[in-house]
């Protein structure tokens, strides 16, 4: 989103928003029930959060078997063949060497102490 919209977005918030002291009390006690209520609604529905618990569980499962499934599925097409099939074990990092560089090239140079800190 551009500056320009969101500052038009907050323009009309504060437009919108109440300048009588009573109203703005009102609101201020309407927004606090609100959360308060959202916050706690766990607290009133205990076997509603527990269900739902349950499905986010098996979603992030689905999720993770997915993003598991187009990883291996993208390497295989790009000429990177892994051994066996499905595995959500973290891929290796290869660690062949490539061009010129040493390994102790690789390694930043040392600048000793600083003076005058």
């Amino acid at each position: 989103m551009s500056i320009l919209k969101i500052g038009i977005l907050v323009a009309v918030v504060v437009a919108v928003l109440p300048t009588d002291r009573e109203q703005q009390a009102a609101l201020y006690d309407r927004a606090a029930t609100a959360v308060h209520w959202t916050a706690t609604f766990c607290d009133r529905n205990g076997a509603t959060c527990d269900q739902a618990a349950v499905i986010w569980d098996g979603f992030v499962e689905k999720a993770k078997f997915g993003a598991a499934m187009a990883y291996e599925l993208a390497m295989k097409s790009a000429g990177k063949e892994q051994s066996g099939g499905l595995s959500l074990i973290e891929p290796t990092v290869d660690m062949t060497p490539r061009g010129t560089l040493r390994p102790d090239d690789l390694e930043p140079a040392w600048r000793g102490a600083r003076s005058g800190i």
